[in-house]
């Protein structure tokens, strides 16, 4: 069974982790992508969280907000899973990876939540190197009515990887700024999709990046709901990135997998 190294150092079971988490609001499971054993640890603890709390919530990046009716209608039986992924824009790898979670959702009842900002709209954003909803056009209405907020540690982080981001692609060739803006206006989008559900508990599957050290969505929380408990879980394959003495602000749990 997998385990969960809490940040003093300790290692907890799962079945004792998972208690553990009950005392947060919202849990944010940190993904590297094409990691399985990312993959796992979500769905390991889609299960486990919601045999504690049959109210539990999983929130998506992998979803766009403008998708969210369609995702509904597939979940209540409404349409079929065919016509579903024909119209919600899955990612390449959901039959593998994320399929699992919305089939689990859709036997128990959860509510998922599509968080992410059309990717037309960060594109917007950062063509324009301006966020303003006149900018995301018909998205504007995902924008939160207050501006995202800003962090000069996740600014610096991010300049830091976009050395490895491949050039090209829906934000063509913008200035690292207007990068930046596009990255904060997701966070912004995917924390203001779970205004709805903050009375109810949470698990939120995302890229690392976006809730590491509390940064990206958690910070954007954080800053609108500042009473908010909220859990970082981060994968024990990082750690070896990691200098030790920044461990414990890195995550608050590592997701140590199976042997």
């Amino acid at each position: 069974m997998p385990q969960v190294m809490y940040h003093s150092g300790f290692i907890y079971s799962l079945e004792t982790a998972l208690k553990m988490l009950l005392d947060y609001q919202v849990v944010f499971l940190g993904e590297q992508h094409h990691s399985a054993e990312a993959h796992k640890a979500e769905l390991d603890l889609l299960t486990g969280l919601y045999n504690l709390d049959p109210g539990l919530v999983l929130a998506l990046e992998m979803f766009e907000r403008d998708v969210q009716e369609i995702l509904n209608d597939y979940l209540q039986g409404k349409i079929s899973e065919a016509e579903f992924l024909e119209r919600s824009r899955p990612w390449p790898n959901y039959p593998k990876d994320y399929r699992p979670l919305i089939e689990f959702a859709r036997l128990k009842g959860i509510p998922v939540v599509a968080a992410n900002v059309p990717r037309r709209a960060a594109a917007a954003v950062a063509r324009a190197n301006r966020i303003a909803p006149e900018v995301l056009g018909p998205d504007g209405p995902y924008l939160p009515e207050r501006p995202p907020f800003d962090s000069r540690k996740y600014y610096q982080l991010f300049q830091a990887t976009l050395a490895d981001m491949p050039a090209g692609g829906p934000m063509g060739h913008a200035k690292p700024r207007a990068l930046y803006k596009a990255q904060l206006v997701k966070d912004a989008v995917m924390a203001a999709a779970l205004d709805f559900f903050l009375d109810r508990r949470i698990l939120f599957c995302c890229g690392h990046f976006h809730s590491d050290y509390h940064l990206g969505i958690p910070y954007q929380l954080r800053k609108t709901h500042p009473g908010l408990k909220i859990a970082v879980i981060a994968m024990a394959s990082v750690v070896d990135e990691v200098p030790m003495n920044r461990l414990s602000q890195l995550a608050d749990f590592f997701w140590i997998p199976d042997e």
